[in-house]
């Protein structure tokens, strides 16, 4: 049993969620961003995460990052089997 559950942990994908938040009202925008790669563990999609939202915050630039205080929210959701 032990061997099936390491098993299926490290096979286990992971999908990353992004949205665009404002400090200023305290909302995300919805949808979120889904990043369509799937990752192979919780480490490399919150990584992934990380740096999905520096370039969304660059692309963004300072100006409007500064004017609407934007900020980056992202979440890791495993796969669900049905």
């Amino acid at each position: 049993m032990g061997y099936y559950i390491n098993f299926t942990r490290l096979s286990m994908k992971f999908f990353l969620f992004l949205w665009v938040c404002s400090a200023i009202n305290g909302a995300c925008l919805t949808p979120s961003i889904m990043n369509p790669t799937p990752f192979n563990s919780h480490y490399e999609c919150v990584k992934g995460g990380y740096l999905d939202g520096i370039q969304m915050i660059q692309a963004m630039g300072r100006e409007e990052v500064e004017k609407n205080r934007l900020f980056v929210a992202f979440n890791c959701k495993p796969e669900t089997h049905t």
